[in-house]
């Protein structure tokens, strides 16, 4: 059975304590801090499925420490919450590439809402991950640690840099992959035209053959998605 951890960071104690109460009915082991240093210390010396943080934190601000914790660990899921509703604040968030972006006063049932689908998304990545296998749609899987995709029961042939970048796109699926860092793992090399990633990029599309297989946003990178049947 699939356990869940959490990092929670928030000032406000009572809403904390409230929180962590209120949440022990989705997470097997929830952390708390009430900064963001102190938050950050936690995040690198153990590993949580989860990160809840406020956006207004004393010293430094919330959208700092997920840009930390992003820059660590690419991958991290991560919830921001927020009493305020502007737009570069929901922007920013975006940009980081947080999982939810959730504005107080925000109901319990909105919360309850968030938080089974947040679950049942790192239970079934969790899965995948204990397993090697991403399941990309119900008829396309692709095994990490092989490097072995099968398409309707098919197994693909692969180049290696194709299996390269497959693998570091499925190691971060859903998560934007900088150019740069595909550069590096893929042909060992920050020197690569970007006519030869784009191509590359279009050979494993096909072979993936469904729509928003693979997207990339300008200037950001590349991301590797599940197909929602």
């Amino acid at each position: 059975m699939s356990t869940l951890s959490l990092l929670l960071v928030e000032d406000d104690t009572s809403l904390l304590e409230e929180l962590r109460l209120f949440l022990s009915d989705f997470f097997d082991t929830i952390e708390t801090a009430t900064n963001a240093e102190m938050a950050y210390d936690k995040f690198i010396a153990s590993t949580y499925d989860l990160v809840i943080t406020d956006i207004q934190l004393p010293n430094q601000n919330g959208l700092m420490l997920v840009e930390r914790i992003k820059k660590r660990t690419p991958t991290q899921t991560v919830i921001v919450i927020s009493a305020y509703k502007e737009v570069d604040y929901f922007l920013k968030s975006i940009e980081l590439g947080i999982y939810s972006f959730l504005v107080k006063p925000f109901g319990s049932q909105q919360l309850i809402n968030t938080m089974i689908k947040v679950t049942a998304y790192l239970k079934h990545r969790n899965i995948s991950k204990e397993y090697n296998v991403i399941q990309l749609t119900k008829e396309i899987t692709f095994d990490i640690k092989t490097k072995a995709l099968h398409v309707k029961g098919s197994l693909q042939e692969l180049t290696e840099k194709e299996e390269l970048l497959l693998n570091l796109l499925g190691k971060n699926i859903n998560h934007f992959v900088g150019n740069e860092q595909i550069f590096q793992e893929v042909w060992h090399s920050p020197d690569v035209n970007h006519s030869t990633l784009r191509a590359l990029i279009k050979r494993v599309r096909d072979k993936l053959g469904y729509e928003d297989a693979i997207i990339n946003l300008t200037n950001r990178g590349y991301k590797l998605t599940v197909k929602s049947d």
